[in-house]
Order: structure tokens, then sequence, then C-alpha cells
């Protein structure tokens, strides 16, 4: 039961669509850059049954990797991206965050380059779950609102005009 709870939670939080926020993506070139001194993380619940997540960022230097009319994509160093289910581990991930262009109705969120396992997908949850979540590795994917306020205030733009 707790695989089946497990791969649902997986599929769950890599499928909420936010596909226009990842759409019409140009590369950036850019002396912006977001210097975090620590690894910074936050806790969340999410979906109905309040699943337990944490979530963050490894420290480094993240630098504009795309942009578009939504937002700027800043990547982070290799596997920077921190996420754990309920203590369970699903990365680390390649990727960073991303910060919105109007900061007023849009909240920034970390992203991910989904990265897929054959052996492990099998083993959680067979060769239908696996064939799932083969067909996304790779992709780029939005990670809910960040709602913690702590959290947010340590992300600092440097040579932001």
């Amino acid at each position: 039961m707790k695989k089946i709870i497990f791969l649902l939670a997986l599929l769950v939080s890599g499928c909420a669509n936010y596909t226009h926020l990842i759409k019409d993506l140009e590369p950036i070139e850019s002396d912006n850059s977001i210097v975090l001194e620590d690894q910074l993380t936050y806790e969340a619940q999410y979906g109905l049954a309040k699943v337990n997540w944490k979530e963050g960022l490894e420290r480094g230097i993240y630098r504009p990797e795309f942009q578009n009319e939504f937002g700027t994509f800043y990547r982070g160093p290799e596997s920077c991206v921190i996420q754990y289910m309920e203590k369970l581990s699903m990365g680390p991930f390649e990727g960073g965050i991303w910060i919105p262009k109007d900061r007023i109705n849009n909240s920034p969120r970390l992203y991910y380059y989904f990265n897929y396992n054959k052996s492990n997908a099998q083993a959680a949850g067979g060769l239908v779950v696996s064939a799932l979540l083969a067909s996304s590795k790779g992709d780029l994917t939005m990670m809910p609102v960040i709602t913690s306020q702590e959290f947010l205030e340590k992300i600092k733009i440097s040579n932001l005009d």
C-alpha cells in the first residue's frame, strides 16, 4: 500500500500543470545571480491527504538560464534541488528557482529536470509506472508555489536593475 501511495504522490507532484510558465523559453545571458551561503529549505503539506513535503535548494550560485514573458529561471549547481516526501528523498534534482516578473500576482517556484531511474521505478511500481515516468525524463517540472515567507525573504538577486 505504501508503494501505491508513494507512486501516486510522485505522479501528482509532477503532474501539476504549469505549462504556461515554461512556454517560449529563451536562453538568457545576465550578470544577475542568486547566491545561497547555506542550504535553504521549507516544509509544506500538499494534497487532500496533507502529505508532508520538505523542499529547498542547496547552497551555491544560481545563474539565469532561461526567461520568457512570465519570469526567469535561475539554474543552480549540480543536484541542487531538494525534495522529500514524508522523509523519503525524491531527489536530488538538477534545476533551480523560477522568479516571476509579476511578483504581486505570482510567487517564486522551484523547478527541476525530471530524472528517471528505470530500475527504481520498476521496483516501486512495476512496468506500467516505469513506462509512465520514462516519458517525462528530462522535462522541466515546476514545483508548487512557495508559501514560506522565511524562505522567500532569503532569495536575493544580485545586480538587479
